[in-house]
């Protein structure tokens, strides 16, 4: 995993202003800095449905959303947690109320056209080391070592958030749940499980999307939630898992018999269907239960209530 100091640090600029952004752009591109430039508040509401920025610069005036409203709702998003260094910026001085309820809006400082090059690197370089030891630490408690995965605990988390991106944008949401059937009879059914598990996480690695949110949940078994996934397309992803780990090349002594026993169970709800992280991955669990008690009738099954 790299450092946070080996991180490319990503920086959204929302600015109208050509010269003022363009200037701004300047001072971070050279020190390494990937700039993102927004033009209008929506662009930026856009742009971190997309992309998880390291630091944000928002200027005060906008042309359709104030920077103090803009500030607060890209608060709102996943993408942006509360270790996110918004900085605000403006051309003109700003009275003491106008910066207080910049403050109070969660800016975490105010900087002034023109702004001092220098003193602007020392600032981001704060911010973003501090943002990124705190990514690195949250990120190593809810992640899986082995596979670089989500462990248990994170794709619980990874779930709310795209539940509630689901309930705001009105759009489905589907959890699918991996496993094989039972090893047993095999001369080294832990060795065989493992050699399984290392063919999933490979699948699932080459055929998920990057907007997919892929989690470990124990030895042989991972979890897939696919936001704007409706059920056939639930079956499309699931389909996909399964004849990578049946093409891909592999080393091992595992025989094509084996590598179907992997069996799928999946979870779909709509936008505006009250659900839970929890209830989500169990009821996918419980469909991947029923499809691995199949002998080779359904290899995929939609849970049934």
């Amino acid at each position: 995993m790299n450092s946070p100091a080996e991180l490319t640090p990503l920086v959204l600029l929302v600015d109208d202003q050509e010269w003022t952004s363009r200037s701004i752009e300047s001072i971070l591109r050279p020190k390494g800095h990937v700039v993102l430039k927004a033009y209008t508040s929506q662009q930026a509401i856009d742009l971190v449905q997309k992309v998880s920025p390291d630091a944000i610069i928002v200027d005060y005036h906008l042309p359709d959303i104030d920077g103090i409203d803009l500030m607060a709702r890209l608060k709102q998003s996943p993408t942006v947690p509360t270790s996110t260094p918004i900085l605000m910026i403006t051309s003109g001085a700003m009275g003491r109320a106008e910066r207080l309820e910049a403050l109070a809006a969660g800016a975490w400082d105010i900087l002034t056209h023109p702004v001092d090059a220098n003193e602007l690197i020392l600032r981001m370089d704060t911010f973003v080391r501090a943002k990124q030891e705190g990514d690195r630490i949250r990120d190593e408690g809810l992640t899986d070592m082995e596979t670089g995965f989500y462990n248990a605990r994170g794709i619980l988390r990874r779930a709310k958030e795209i539940g509630a991106d689901a309930v705001r944008f009105d759009r489905p949401v589907t959890c699918v749940a991996f496993g094989p059937q039972s090893l047993e009879g095999a001369h080294s059914a832990d060795a065989r499980l493992q050699q399984v598990s290392r063919r999933m996480a490979a699948a699932l690695k080459a055929v998920t999307r990057l907007s997919d949110t892929i989690g470990r949940m124990g030895p042989g078994e991972f979890i897939v939630v696919a936001p704007g996934t409706n059920p056939d397309g639930a079956v499309r992803l699931a389909d996909r898992v399964l004849q990578a780990i049946e093409t891909a090349d592999h080393q091992g002594d595992l025989d094509l018999e084996q590598l179907r026993q992997v069996r799928a169970g999946f979870c779909s709800v709509k936008g505006d269907e009250p659900t839970t992280p929890e209830d989500l991955l169990l009821k996918a669990t419980m469909a991947l239960r029923r499809a691995q008690a199949d002998d080779d009738s359904f290899r995929i099954r939609a849970y049934e209530a």
